[in-house]
């Protein structure tokens, strides 16, 4: 158990161009010059922009800013399927990390679990953690429960969050998409795989890495509603896993809207 809570913790510290032209002689006004090609997708980014404010964002770690809320829920799932690099043994790997928020209760709970080893060490693990101000708790896999003070293992549990197992973008732009996600309206956004920051994944100097993301953003919450990311992966580490592998690693984040500013009720775990 010592072991994977240090393994945790090393997760933890894991515009268009102008045209130009020449003036006569005497200066006149002169229309603005437009690439026929790129109207279309300029005309539909003006219609469909976000809101003031949004036309550049930055959420990094992903969860940034809702600690402003009063209560929140959200949950992350990672899915790998290929194999251990340099074989053609398969490998899979599954986790999933939910966590539920009371901000004015100075409260929140995590549950984590483990599945596969190519993303971790052990074949399954689901721990439990809680804090309650500055109190936390954390249950292992066997249902045992030890309480900790910060910086201790369970604490550690008790904080972990999209940010460390996801990651973050540090900077996006509208695509000009909108949609509705339980009746909140949202925008896309894209950005450089370069501003894409991947905690789960470790490289090796020859590890190969390329992504296709798509980034939805609630410009009312000022919040990441919905992250997905499918990775293209060749001789990496994914969080724990003590082999590289190389396949394909899916990321998701879903912000439960439904929870949005609901103070959840976070109590003690049993038997601690």
């Amino acid at each position: 158990m010592r072991r994977w809570l240090v393994v945790i913790w090393l997760i933890i510290l894991l515009a268009g161009a102008a045209a130009c032209q020449t003036a006569p002689a005497e200066p006149q006004p002169l229309p603005t010059l437009v690439d026929l090609n790129t109207l279309p997708t300029a005309d539909f980014l003006t219609q469909n922009a976000p809101p003031a404010g949004f036309d550049e964002v930055s959420f990094d770690p992903l969860d940034r800013n809702l600690a402003a809320r009063p209560g929140w829920t959200y949950t992350v799932v990672g899915e790998f399927e290929g194999t251990f690099a340099g074989s053609d043994e398969p490998a899979e790997g599954r986790f999933t990390l939910q966590v539920w928020a009371n901000e004015l209760g100075e409260s929140r709970r995590v549950v984590l679990e483990v599945e596969g080893l190519a993303v971790s060490p052990q074949e399954y693990v689901r721990l439990e953690g809680v804090r309650i101000s500055n109190d936390t708790y954390v249950v292992d896999t066997n249902g045992q429960c030890s309480p900790g003070a910060a910086g201790s293992g369970s604490s550690i549990v008790a904080d972990l969050s999209a940010g460390e197992l996801i990651g973050g973008v540090a900077r996006a732009v509208p695509t000009g998409h909108r949609d509705t996600i339980d009746d909140v309206p949202v925008w896309q956004y894209t950005f450089a795989p370069e501003a894409l920051r991947l905690a789960a994944i470790k490289r090796e100097a020859d590890s190969r890495v390329s992504v296709e993301a798509d980034l939805w953003v609630s410009p009312g919450l000022n919040a990441v509603t919905r992250f997905e990311a499918s990775v293209e992966v060749a001789d990496v580490r994914i969080l724990s896993a003590e082999q590289p592998v190389s396949g394909t690693l899916f990321l998701r984040y879903d912000l439960d809207l439904s929870q949005i500013d609901i103070q959840p009720n976070i109590s003690i775990p049993h038997g601690c």
